[in-house]
């Protein structure tokens, strides 16, 4: 193996270090990884809070506990969008049933304005679009409709 080679490797090791907790590679400061690694975990917090003051709100103090260690569990994406990410974070926890039902509303804006691919990108929906969703608490259906230029009407 060339030296460029096990460079490249190293750097993958110590990626997968700082974004979701990986072993580290040999060679390198554990506490100043684990520095950078916690600094990264509290940088996708506060950008996610800002993306979504809503969920944040809702949570309150539970925001904190509950992001960290979904946010240990999923790695950054490589373009990393806060947005996207609260979203995944919000769909996690409606699997679990722990989203407040305050975020249902939120939750129906965003999914007539943008769609996550697979990688967990965001994409802006075009020309009019349909979201039907049944409300747990009241047993009723919501729907969402967004129309071209992005308003969304509830």
């Amino acid at each position: 193996m060339s030296a460029r080679e096990r460079l490249a490797r190293a750097q993958a090791e110590l990626v997968k270090a700082l974004g979701v907790g990986a072993p580290l590679p040999s060679g390198f400061d554990t506490a100043r990884v684990l520095a950078a690694s916690e600094s990264l975990l509290h940088k996708r917090r506060r950008g996610v809070e800002r993306a979504w003051p809503s969920l944040a709100a809702a949570l309150g103090t539970d925001f904190r506990a509950r992001f960290e260690p979904w946010a240990r569990a999923h790695p950054m994406s490589v373009e990393p969008d806060s947005l996207a990410e609260g979203r995944r974070f919000a769909a996690s926890l409606q699997e679990e049933g722990r989203l407040p039902p305050s975020m249902s509303g939120v939750l129906m804006d965003f999914d007539a304005r943008w769609r996550l691919t697979s990688a967990g990108e965001r994409v802006r929906r075009l020309g009019f679009w349909l979201v039907v969703r049944r409300d747990i608490t009241t047993r009723r259906f919501r729907v969402a409709l967004r129309l071209p230029g992005g308003r969304v009407l509830r």
